[in-house]
């Protein structure tokens, strides 16, 4: 029987594929281990690329909209001026809302240690009044070891400081991978056509027309998605938040500031945010008003339908398009791996997955249908 070359290379193809596969199945520790090593390498590399797709937004409004010189000419200074004013623009916004919200939060957790109790008088008069109840309470009390309680607690203040020392370490870690994420991101936005172009050359080397094209549709896409999400989103949040912080302003609402800003915040992690904003503004206003704090979940979830049905479809579109539990766990999954930045990332990227996977069962589905 005579095997053409396209079934030669199907099968050879299959026996690679089904050997890999054996080798991962009897060897997975060791495949888990190579996996988490190789993400751990090019880790700084994904935050670059991410914090680069970040500046790149409002980048590309400054470079269209401010410079109006000859862009082909001058095209390396309105590259560096545009970078540089988006990253005084990014952390300006960040910095101005810290320069908001700290102290505000420090005056909201002096109010609160006002109210709760400064002195333990309240915790003896609990114990006698639970004496005059409950007669065996005190025996009770006279049975405990005191000994072993210290014991435990010197064994648990042991955990308390490994567990503070490695916080600190893998606080340090993120910070090093961040700071190099940031200069690589810069690189790459200062020579991103260069390496775009050096990038389809490399692609056109090794990889049919066909495959290199649908790559640069995907790439297309993404940047589409991506620059959509991030302007629709944060118009979004910083316009909910005006609407928060007025509202809860007219019904004199206390830490009205901190609340708005939080839920501006948060509202880039769809869901999540949401549910974050409630149970932390409720908290915050129960202790001093548990009356006010009722008000504050109703405005939440009128002002939450608002949103949902009228600014969202007006603001965002349909520029993300995914659906509610695919979002829900890009965030988590986003989150989990790269923080805050992960979160914003994850959810363009995943729509844009998304939508190949779509595309892809409709095309399969044509072809089985047509024949």
């Amino acid at each position: 029987m005579n095997i053409n070359k396209k079934t030669k290379k199907q099968i050879m193809s299959l026996i690679i594929f089904a050997g890999i596969i054996l080798w991962i199945v009897f060897n997975y520790k060791l495949f888990f281990d190579l996996l988490s090593f190789i993400i751990k390498l090019v880790m700084p590399v994904i935050v670059g690329i991410a914090i680069a797709f970040i500046i790149n937004v409002p980048m590309k409004q400054i470079e269209k909209k401010i410079f109006k010189i000859d862009k082909r000419k001058h095209r390396k200074l309105i590259r560096v001026i545009s970078l540089t004013l988006s990253i005084i623009l990014i952390f300006g916004i960040i910095g101005l809302l810290m320069f908001l919200v700290v102290p505000e939060f420090i005056e909201a957790i002096n109010s609160i240690g006002k109210i709760i109790p400064s002195n333990i008088d309240w915790l003896n008069n609990l114990n006698k009044k639970i004496t005059d109840l409950y007669p065996s309470f005190s025996n009770y009390i006279k049975e405990v070891d005191v000994k072993k309680i210290i014991e435990i607690m010197l064994g648990t203040t042991s955990n308390m400081v490994s567990i503070i020392v490695s916080f600190i370490s893998n606080l340090l870690s993120k910070l090093l991978m961040f700071f190099i994420g940031f200069i690589l991101a810069i690189y790459i936005l200062l020579d991103k056509e260069n390496l775009a172009r050096q990038m389809k050359m490399l692609l056109s080397a090794f990889l049919p027309e066909k495959t290199v094209e649908k790559i640069r549709n995907i790439v297309k896409l993404t940047n589409v998605t991506f620059t959509s999400f991030l302007t629709g989103q944060c118009l979004d949040a910083i316009v909910l938040g005006i609407i928060f912080f007025i509202t809860m302003t007219i019904l004199k609402m206390p830490y009205a500031l901190i609340i708005s800003v939080l839920l501006a915040v948060t509202a880039l992690i769809p869901y999540i945010g949401a549910f974050i904003t409630l149970v932390v503004g409720a908290i915050l206003i129960a202790v001093t008003n548990p009356i006010k704090a009722f008000w504050y979940v109703v405005m939440f979830f009128v002002l939450q339908q608002i949103d949902e049905n009228i600014l969202v479809p007006k603001i965002v579109g349909k520029s993300v398009g995914l659906p509610a539990l695919w979002t829900l766990i890009a965030a988590l999954i986003g989150g989990s791996m790269l923080g805050i930045i992960g979160v914003v990332v994850s959810i363009p990227i995943s729509s844009v997955l998304y939508t190949i996977l779509k595309e892809w069962v409709k095309d399969k589905t044509e072809v089985k249908q047509s024949k």
